[in-house]
């Protein structure tokens, strides 16, 4: 899952509780997607993009409280996602020690965890539970497009390429 995604649980409340949402307030061009089971939010900050993704509740009908979920290997990563929209709810942008961390460490943290779960013999789908959290494989690992696998697959072949030697390319 792409590390800019918010995953959130939305219940109705009054726009005067603490931590209200309201759609029709934010102050910046956002899409709304609707699917059978879920809603993504993208949102068009100054600074870059964020997407909220619901997968209960409607925000639609007024101003909702949020309950994020955050799961699976790159916690760090999510929690800074977490913060920017924080951020850019209640100050308008992020500070600039919030900025998305580099792809590069991203890949490596994949890889850290691949090797992780090579040693433990887990199979594929558990090796992207551990990548990736739990609703993310349940939601698109029997998808047609096959991305998941196929990105998870490729992990693998890195990781165990490393592990095979690989790795004293980089000393």
């Amino acid at each position: 899952m792409d590390m800019n995604v918010i995953c959130a649980l939305a219940s109705p409340c009054r726009s005067t509780e603490p931590g209200a949402f309201s759609l029709f307030e934010l102050a910046w061009p956002a899409v709304l997607l609707q699917q059978p089971d879920r809603q993504e939010l993208l949102v068009e900050s100054p600074q870059g993009q964020l997407r909220l993704s619901l997968t209960a509740g409607e925000l639609l009908q007024g101003p909702v409280g949020l309950r994020y979920i955050i799961e699976g290997a790159a916690l760090l990563e999510r929690t800074h996602a977490l913060q920017r929209w924080d951020w850019l709810l209640r100050k308008g942008a992020w500070p600039q020690s919030l900025e998305r961390n580099s792809t590069r460490g991203e890949r490596w943290s994949l890889l850290l965890v691949t090797l992780d779960a090579l040693a433990r013999h887990r199979s594929l789908r558990e090796t992207a539970i551990a990548l990736f959290g739990e609703m993310t494989v349940e939601r698109e690992w029997n998808e047609a497009s096959d991305h998941l696998k196929s990105r998870t697959r490729r992990l693998v072949a890195q990781a165990r390429a490393l592990a095979a030697g690989g790795y004293k390319a980089l000393l």
